[in-house]
């Protein structure tokens, strides 16, 4: 057991001795700050790896907050894809090549499909940071605008264009949470076991 175990544990118990409740604020207030702590330092890698703003990636995430009843805190993320169009204000390029548009007919395979044309106009679509070639924008039947990218595949010729976030966010969120549990977690514990004593041994005083 190191020297910060020791103190901990010897801080639990005097609490425990004085009052029941002191020790599940302490943890809860702790708990609290340390997953903020994850959430900002999470949210803030994965929105540089993305190239998207962290008000983006932060809609992502919900905190459920521990509690003196419930001491226990959760982290839950939403790692779907997140639509091209949500980044920011779309808007079309037209392809140029030595100042004059690029456009190619439309062609088929040997079976008889339509296969993506090499050059498209008006269809480069840019939204933030990236560029999207061979894509449009388009009015869903649930109402909503995506951006709409052209594909090789001929199941699904035309796909709504999403940034994938599983891989970056979990890596993120469990990189930092082991780290900030490691290390933060039982200085915040100590530091706020020491201050629900020092509200009791006040308020006895």
């Amino acid at each position: 057991m190191s020297y910060i175990d020791k103190e901990l544990a010897q801080a639990i118990n005097n609490l425990n001795r004085v009052s029941k409740t002191a020790v599940p604020k302490a943890t809860s207030q702790s708990l609290n700050r340390v997953s903020q702590r994850i959430i900002s330092r999470s949210v803030k890698d994965t929105a540089n790896e993305l190239k998207v703003t962290q008000k983006l990636v932060r809609t992502r995430v919900k905190h459920v907050k521990a509690t003196a009843r419930k001491p226990v805190s959760y982290i839950k993320l939403h790692r779907g894809k997140i639509p091209a169009i949500a980044i920011g204000a779309a808007r079309t390029q037209v392809v140029r090549k030595r100042g004059q548009n690029l456009v190619s007919a439309v062609q088929r395979d040997k079976r008889g499909r339509y296969s993506q044309r090499q050059y498209s106009g008006n269809t480069s679509i840019k939204v933030g940071r990236y560029t999207f070639k061979n894509a449009f924008l388009q009015k869903l039947s649930n109402g909503r605008w995506h951006i709409m990218q052209r594909s090789n595949d001929p199941r699904y010729p035309i796909e709504v264009v999403a940034l994938p976030l599983v891989k970056p966010i979990t890596t993120a969120f469990q990189t930092h949470s082991q780290r900030l549990l490691a290390f933060d977690m039982p200085k915040e514990l100590k530091a706020n076991l020491n201050n629900q004593l020092r509200l009791i041994l006040k308020r006895r005083s």
